[in-house]
């Protein structure tokens, strides 16, 4: 071991992991092996240390899934499986980048600055027009209209531009498109064109995160956050002296919305206008920013969007600018352009999660009862302050608590990074995990177990004091922390943990879209189209159950068509849970028009089926084409609850983790679809445990740029990072007055809940430390904890690597 620690000199060339983790890694990987290898009987091992000479081997995965569902509603309620699934697994579903090559059809491909403040001097292209199938270059002087991206109109408060036209802000920040006969033509012929900077003042430090921001303290890149500054409980003044105080900080870096369809749009040049098909979850935002942009009137536009190859927030805004640099490039060439990000342009010029870091300090009794409570927090919001989270971090920072006595204070952090925006379950993950590491760290300084402080803490009357010691029984959490317990004592290179999370969710309506339903006379048969986007979610297997239960009719009389902007004008964004549901209302709405229309004939021929009425409908001229416009005000704000139970292993050797079982409570209340909801459930769980786990971005610190840019270097979870036994549950005998036929919004809350499975590593690596001979200090650990970080934090040394 000596020997090979002397010879061992890793390098660290990023974004490898450190030269620290490598070298240790394979000194460790050595003692796993020789474990291995040393026979029974001849060389004596102690049993404990036995373990450690095999990898983590993963049973088969198995789940289970328990809803209610009530026949008398079918179809809805009923768990089917979504409509356009079999489209989509054989391959025939039609997305953006699907739609046929048009003839004299143009690609098109971001050209990009790299070198933040300073200021861009001039753009040469001529060595990229002289490359072979190159047809153009343009930039911000192309622009005939307004170069920005989000539209002051829709509420934006700082221009975003399209093209950068002086300052570049961030690495990747686009300062043109290069537009070609074909995709790698114009993909290669962007790397040929020359940008001459020029020095605005002194050379600045460029800070592409918030932690590089926070740890240099530079202070004129903090703002109030725009939406809220402060939110105070109304007995947070009480002087007190408490018998613990408790401070710590906790750091969450960004995400990558990591959708299988990068940002796509085909713009066709028609007639009298253009034909628009972007991968955008806001429609509206695109059509009056391209219409700004070139100096047209909005209806010249016409948007088509059938489905997004997933969204996750990263098409609401950002679309945008993908959209407008494509139409740009059609109107100017008059031929169809289409754009297609590669994932490292996608990745390099896009904006993610917002990074957040929290300082907070307590006032606590022996009890654990919080006296007072300061949270500080920061947010990074990249290159513009334009979508404030701060509001939605600060609501639901209180969570299932008492807050009187609490100070919660949000700032905004500008940095050398794209503009950083919406990604699933926006500033509630944040909010949410910040109050629930407190929780934990204060139950870990006062020795007390955790989730009886969390029930110190709730208000009475909370539904949570009801739901946590039921759920702490149904997971049979006392009799496998015990075994854990146990296993631990048996085991110094495998550990594991356990631990519990909650939440409490308040889910509340925004915007206006309508939703058309047609009834084809001749067989019946109902089209449906709605403002919202489909992106894997299941919205249009809801409305499409909605109609059928609405018209009594069979599901497969009902077809749902793409979205578009003639039919669901000013439609506003899909994002924040609701729409699914506010798509079904409007379709329950509009189909009850129709019904109301058809009484008379039906009550004139009781008997008749179906199609004989709508024929005779036909006959007296009755209008079966209806839309109605859904509205925020027409529906009620509710909460929604949620458990997490998460059991994690760990290789203490390697750092790698196995989730070993979730179990996940949910209340949805009626649920409209419980299969579409189960898969929201488990797929939001998952993508949170990419983000505590696996997910971790890496930057240069001289220019800023992306160094995980590509599959390579950044890593989603993958089939065998689900947990090995997946245990989701809804709520039974829950029904939700307020909400559409009685159901609750699933598509965020459950990423809020994933924050479980590092509570879970943490109490894994408190027994690994303890082994090391290291005290029982706080472990403080955020995003990304990857097998780097778990292996470091483990206290492993070369002294312990013995045999017996």
């Amino acid at each position: 071991m000596n020997q090979l620690n002397n010879e061992i000199r890793p390098d660290w060339v990023l974004p490898d992991a450190s030269s620290e983790y490598r070298k240790n890694l394979a000194m460790a990987l050595y003692y796993k092996y020789l474990l291995n290898v040393a026979p029974d009987g001849t060389v004596l091992v102690k049993p404990s240390f036995r373990s450690g000479g095999t990898v983590l081997e993963r049973p088969l995965s198995s789940g289970q899934q328990s809803f209610d569902t009530y026949e008398r509603n079918w179809p809805l309620t009923k768990n089917i499986p979504k409509i356009e699934a079999l489209a989509q697994t054989s391959g025939e579903a039609k997305f953006t980048n699907d739609l046929p090559v048009q003839p004299g059809e143009l690609y098109a491909a971001f050209v990009i600055a790299t070198k933040p403040h300073t200021r861009i001097g001039k753009i040469d292209a001529t060595d990229a027009l002289k490359y072979p199938g190159v047809v153009a270059f343009y930039s911000a002087k192309d622009i005939p209209g307004t170069n920005n991206f989000m539209p002051a109109s829709l509420g934006n408060q700082e221009v975003e531009e399209i093209f950068c036209s002086g300052e570049v802000l961030y690495h990747g920040q686009p300062v043109g498109v290069i537009v070609a006969e074909t995709f790698n033509q114009a993909n290669y012929a962007a790397t040929l064109v020359n940008i001459l900077y020029e020095r605005i003042t002194q050379p600045q430090p460029i800070y592409p995160t918030l932690k590089s921001l926070v740890d240099n303290q530079t202070k004129t890149r903090i703002f109030d956050e725009p939406a809220t500054t402060t939110r105070r409980g109304s007995s947070y003044r009480v002087k007190v002296s408490a018998a613990r105080k408790v401070t710590g900080r906790f750091e969450m870096a960004g995400q990558y919305h990591y959708t299988m369809e990068t940002q796509t749009c085909v713009c066709v040049p028609i007639e009298d206008g253009m034909d628009v098909h972007s991968s955008t979850q806001w429609v509206d935002l695109c059509q009056v920013a391209i219409a700004s942009m070139l100096k047209v009137p909005e209806n010249s536009l016409n948007f088509t969007v059938r489905r997004l190859g997933g969204g996750y927030g990263s098409k609401i805004s950002r679309a945008g600018q993908i959209a407008c640099a494509c139409a740009l490039a059609a109107h100017l060439q008059n031929r169809p352009v289409r754009f297609v990000l590669t994932i490292e342009s996608n990745m390099s010029s896009i904006g993610k999660r917002y990074g957040c870091i929290a300082d907070y300090d307590l006032d606590v009794e022996s009890n654990g009862r919080f006296v007072k409570l300061t949270n500080n927090y920061m947010q990074d919001y990249g290159a513009s302050l334009n979508e404030s989270v701060g509001e939605a971090t600060s609501e639901f920072f209180n969570n299932c608590y008492d807050t009187k006595t609490w100070k919660v204070v949000g700032k905004a952090a500008k940095t050398d990074a794209p503009s950083n925006t919406w990604c699933r379950a926006p500033g509630t993950t944040e909010g949410i995990a910040m109050i629930e590491n407190i929780m934990e760290h204060v139950a870990w300084e006062l020795g007390l177990d955790p989730l009886e402080l969390r029930l110190a803490n709730m208000p009475e009357g909370s539904k949570m004091r009801e739901l946590l010691p039921q759920f702490r029984a149904d997971v049979e959490y006392n009799q496998r922390k015990a075994a854990i317990d146990q296993f631990n004592v048996d085991n110094r290179w495998r550990k594991r943990g356990i631990a519990i999370s909650l939440m409490r969710y308040p889910l509340g309506y925004f915007g206006a879209l309508h939703a058309l339903v047609a009834i084809h006379a001749g067989d019946g048969s109902v089209s449906v189209t709605h403002g919202g986007i489909e992106m894997g979610q299941g919205m249009n297997t809801k409305a499409a159950q909605v109609a059928a239960y609405v018209l009594g009719l069979p599901l497969e009389k009902i077809s749902i068509k793409p979205t578009t902007s003639l039919t669901s004008p000013n439609a506003i964004v899909t994002g924040g849970s609701m729409t699914s549901e506010a798509v079904c209302y409007a379709v329950k709405k509009a189909c009850e028009i129709l019904l109301e229309r058809i009484k008379p004939v039906r009550d004139a021929h009781k008997d008749a089926p179906w199609e004989t009425v709508t024929q005779l409908c036909y006959a007296g001229n009755v209008d079966l084409c209806a839309t109605y416009q859904y509205r925020a005000t027409e529906l009620k704000p509710y909460i929604i609850w949620g458990l997490s139970c998460a059991e994690v292993e760990v290789d203490v050797l390697t750092g790698n983790v196995q989730l070993r079982r979730v179990d996940i409570l949910e209340d949805t209340g009626e649920s409209l679809s419980p299969g579409i909801d189960v898969g929201q459930i488990e797929g939001a769980f998952i993508m949170g445990v990419g983000y505590w786990l696996t997910e971790a971005l890496v930057y240069n610190a001289e220019d800023g740029a992306l160094l995980t840019n590509r599959t390579w270097t950044y890593k989603p979870p993958g089939a065998k990072d689900i947990p090995v036994d997946f245990r989701v549950r809804f709520l039974q005998k829950s029904s939700n007055p307020a909400g559409v036929l009685r159901s609750k919004a699933t598509g965020e809350p459950a990423l809020n809940m994933s924050i479980v499975v590092l509570f879970a590593l943490r109490n894994a690596l408190r027994s690994a430390r303890k082994d090391a001979g290291l005290a029982d200090d706080w472990i403080s650990m955020g995003t990304a904890s990857t097998p780097d970080q778990v292996h470091l934090l483990a206290g492993n040394s070369i002294e312990q690597y013995k045999l017996n």
